[in-house]
């Protein structure tokens, strides 16, 4: 399993996400049905050792542990140094959010000269490692989307529907459709923070999993009210497998499969009602 799968949440400021008593956290991580978590470990130049806290705890309760910080792109040394301290504090995966900085005519260097810092690192040799940006590129067309994507392993895409002012559903197929080019898999990120109706959650994870997404994640957990995260606990996240996705796309379409459940178990009352809809019981 890639270290991106399933359902998670990010953690901006440690303390304050369950006052930022680890136990609470972890317990709570479990009971929201997360497979793990994206703590933040540097900012810049500049390491946060809140990554150290709670890696260790995280990862022995089953959690996978994401570590992310944001790229301002003028101290790449600095940058990579606080990559290499996040692996030794035990992330099990990377995520470079990069934003505005990157947004200019400098932004191809930038990332070159990252993706360069990153390549020398031994540390980071066999680290999996994602980015995290604009999620509707059509509108942010100076970001270096290209040479990012092919240096890392996913894209994180900021799918922030109630700040664009759409349907879930609407935002995650266009960020999909338009992200179809770089040639990356995709790990969206939804929204729980914020001005967003009560609903629109679920409806983005259900999307995400009938679009063959392998995970998701939502910003963020100091962000997200009481009703937010019980609507990510109320929902398991399941998506077709890779080798799967195609076939389960034409089966969607067809109306053989109602989209749900991909990697649910058959019952022969299922099983019937397939070969009836495939016209294989006349």
């Amino acid at each position: 399993m890639e270290p991106w799968a399933g359902k998670q949440m990010w953690i901006w400021e440690l303390e304050l996400a369950e006052k930022g008593v680890i136990n609470n956290i972890i317990n709570k991580a479990v009971s929201l049905g997360l497979t793990g978590l994206l703590v933040k470990a540097w900012d810049g130049k500049n390491y946060w050792n809140q990554l150290d806290k709670i890696a260790g705890p995280a990862k022995n309760a089953g959690l996978i542990v994401g570590a992310w910080g944001y790229s301002y792109g003028n101290n790449i040394s600095g940058e990579i140094t606080c990559m290499e301290k996040a692996v030794k504090g035990g992330a099990d995966w990377l995520v470079i959010d990069a934003e505005i900085e990157y947004e200019n005519q400098n932004g191809e260097k930038k990332a070159a000269a990252l993706s360069g810092g990153i390549s020398s690192s031994s540390i980071m040799k066999n680290v999996k490692l994602g980015y995290s940006t604009f999620a509707l590129p059509v509108y942010h067309a100076q970001f270096p989307y290209k040479k990012f994507s092919a240096f890392c392993d996913v894209a994180l895409p900021q799918v922030y529907w109630g700040d664009f002012r759409m349907a879930p559903e609407d935002a995650l197929k266009d960020c999909v459709q338009q992200y179809s080019q770089f040639g990356l898999q995709m790990a969206p990120v939804g929204q729980s923070y914020g001005d967003i109706k009560f609903g629109e959650i679920t409806r983005f994870i259900k999307t995400a999993g009938e679009l063959g997404m392998p995970g998701i994640s939502f910003w963020s957990w100091q962000h997200a009210s009481d009703v937010m995260l019980n609507e990510i606990k109320s929902l398991e996240y399941a998506s077709a497998s890779p080798w799967a996705g195609a076939s389960w796309n034409k089966a969607k379409l067809k109306g053989i499969m109602d989209g749900t459940e991909p990697q649910g178990n058959v019952t022969r009352e299922m099983l019937a009602v397939v070969l009836d809809r495939l016209g294989l019981l006349e």
